[in-house]
């Protein structure tokens, strides 16, 4: 029995002093442990005037045509705002300034034109997007975009997923920074980050599901009975 009781009181004890010395930790060391547990870092609210964002230069040795739109802005991604879902970009397409064509893989994209004229090659469908435009683009499906009038064209283009900004980043610098050319292997693994594939220009310059040569006036003309763009080729 006296074994057993000074058993019991050891066993007290020491849920006693493990009590105490709990409670005698410092704020701080309590503080700290709750903001390791503590959720990421909420979204935060933006309120963005058009040339607000993060500036980006392509660096030459993109797919064939995407250096006529050198410049572009990131406006929300998770850099941006810490969106969960959203990448939102901003460019201005001059006068025959392209968007080589292309297909997203984990993304709808809208793409919102504040100004008209641009020819959209988008799924079976082709047309000249009028001022304040929308495109849908929805994932896998092949889009082209080129400036086929004689103003700028200023553009906003939204993904429901994030993943096409890598490929942007991977391609570009800051402003300032050196316009280094992209070796192929820098390309090829930009896109496998971005989520994207750009149309292969080996095989003509558009993809071949919409559209055919016409030999007699050097254009092209749409599979599917489209409307014809004088867009020369």
């Amino acid at each position: 029995m006296p074994f057993r009781t000074l058993s019991v009181f050891f066993a007290f004890t020491t849920a006693t002093l493990s009590v105490l010395l709990v409670r005698a930790q410092s704020p701080q060391a309590l503080q700290s442990t709750a903001a390791s547990t503590s959720s990421p870092s909420p979204p935060i609210s933006l309120i963005l005037q058009e040339d607000d964002g993060e500036h980006r230069l392509r660096r030459p040795g993109g797919p064939a045509g995407s250096g006529s739109v050198p410049g572009f802005i990131i406006k929300i991604d998770k850099l941006n705002g810490n969106a969960e879902d959203f990448y939102v970009g901003y460019e201005i397409l001059n006068p025959g300034a392209m968007i080589p064509f292309h297909k997203h893989h984990n993304s709808e994209e809208v793409v919102i034109f504040e100004d008209g004229g641009a020819t959209v090659t988008v799924g079976d469908k082709r047309a000249v997007a009028g001022p304040h435009s929308i495109v849908f683009i929805p994932r896998e499906t092949w889009v082209g975009i080129t400036n086929t009038g004689d103003k700028p064209i200023r553009g906003y283009y939204l993904f429901s997923r994030q993943g096409f900004e890598n490929f942007l980043r991977a391609r570009s610098v800051r402003p300032g920074e050196p316009l280094t050319p992209l070796s192929p292997e820098e390309v090829r693994r930009a896109a496998e980050d971005g989520h994207v594939m750009p149309w292969d220009t080996s095989k003509g310059r558009t993809h071949q599901a919409y559209q055919t040569p016409d030999a007699t006036r050097n254009r092209w003309l749409p599979k599917y009975g489209l409307q014809r763009v004088g867009v020369s080729r």
